[in-house]
């Protein structure tokens, strides 16, 4: 039975890699069998899908991803909406900046705390996120369209221990 060991060293380069063994090239293509990059790529694709789908003028990924999370969490504050999407606090003002400005959230007041404010998710933000529901679920399905079902499931889990390392 193999051995279940986190391994802290990458993966070695599958043996029938498509660069010879004698080319000098070879250990400068950092690319090759990269996990990194393959995620990348991944995540390339689904944001091109993401926007022809959706059109130019859609919310980012970013905003969508912090609207739906303050839709979920009640009274969440800037540091925990940083932390949850794993960004620096100056950059989930900017986003906050943005939601707020487009009447998707407000900032309120946190009693006995000066520094903080409660993020609430406006009427407007609710019937944005309603409205993209239909879209989102299209969207979800054209991304794993290759993929069966358990697929998707496993990568689902596999995606969520490379973001829990």
């Amino acid at each position: 039975m193999a051995s279940r060991t986190k391994s802290k060293q990458p993966a070695p380069r599958p043996s029938g890699s498509s660069i010879p063994e004698n080319d000098p090239f070879a250990e400068m293509d950092l690319l090759k069998d990269s996990l990194g990059y393959a995620i990348k790529c991944a995540q390339v694709r689904t944001y091109e899908l993401l926007f022809q789908m959706l059109g130019p003028n859609a919310i980012t990924p970013a905003r969508l991803s912090a609207l739906s999370i303050i839709s979920t969490r009640s009274s969440i504050n800037q540091s925990e909406l940083a932390a949850e999407l794993r960004i620096t606090r100056a950059s989930v003002v900017k986003v906050i900046d943005t939601l707020e400005s487009l009447g998707f959230v407000q900032r309120q007041s946190i009693a006995g705390d000066r520094r903080s404010y409660a993020l609430v998710v406006t009427e407007q933000g609710k019937n944005e996120l309603l409205g993209m529901r239909q879209r989102m679920d299209a969207y979800e399905l054209a991304i794993s369209s290759q993929l069966t079902t358990a697929e998707r499931v496993q990568l689902m889990v596999l995606l969520a221990k490379v973001a829990a390392a």
